[in-house]
């Protein structure tokens, strides 16, 4: 007997696929360009070219926002919104809240950190934050949004975000590890609530608490690419 199949199911399926696998490696080559682009300033940009950065960072923002357009993402769904800060600060802090409180304590066995006052405390987290705020935005808004349109599990997207987050911290060993696992909860606390300016201050206070109570023999001054090389000799 001969099967007869609709003539529509026919017709779309492959056009549905192919639109579908063209999404996947549209997305895989923004990946891969742009942490190939951010490796490039890593390495060789911001060591060498300290005097046109600017114009990195401009490269930098064109291609995301180009990015963005054409994905017709809004602001709300890069995570740059107030109705969910108050649901997403409290998911944040009680999950970075325990990590910042081992970091301190390790800091007072140690003996070694800065011993920043209140005062310094609070200005440290805020000078961090834009940065934070910066990195974030990369990390969850830009890398992690492409990743989902893999096709991959969730958990697969927040893996690859740890890892890409990690490499972009090597060779300091303190902050590849960090990196990894800050990657990792950033990505799956953003697809439940997504917000960078508490992701952005969650980065600011375990940056300021790692900066602060950790010798800078383990910290390496927070530096990563060739400065943390330099430094990591010098130790």
């Amino acid at each position: 007997m001969e099967i007869v199949w609709p003539r529509r199911l026919v017709t779309s399926l492959p056009a549905s696929l192919k639109v579908r696998d063209t999404a996947a490696l549209a997305a895989a080559t923004e990946v891969a360009v742009l942490l190939g682009y951010m490796l490039l300033y890593i390495w060789r940009i911001e060591p060498q070219k300290r005097d046109s950065l600017w114009v990195a960072f401009a490269l930098y923002f064109a291609f995301t926002l180009t990015s963005h357009w054409l994905h017709g993402e809004t602001l709300a769904d890069l995570g740059l919104r107030f109705d969910n800060l108050g649901r997403s600060l409290k998911e944040t802090l009680l999950v970075i809240a325990p990590t910042a409180l081992i970091v301190l304590g390790v800091g007072l066995v140690l003996g070694r950190g800065l011993r920043l006052g209140p005062r310094e405390t609070v200005a440290s987290v805020l000078m961090t934050y834009p940065w934070g705020l910066f990195q974030q935005y990369g990390l969850v808004a830009v890398f992690g949004r492409r990743l989902r349109r893999l096709a991959i599990r969730p958990e697969m997207v927040d893996l690859l975000c740890g890892t890409i987050f990690a490499g972009l911290h090597l060779p300091n060993p303190l902050l590849t590890a960090t990196a990894f696992g800050a990657g990792y909860i950033a990505s799956a606390l953003f697809r439940r609530s997504p917000n960078l300016f508490a992701l952005a201050l969650a980065h600011a206070l375990l940056s300021t608490a790692l900066y602060s109570s950790l010798p800078s023999s383990i910290t390496l001054l927070m530096r990563v690419g060739p400065g943390c090389l330099m430094k990591f000799m010098r130790v």
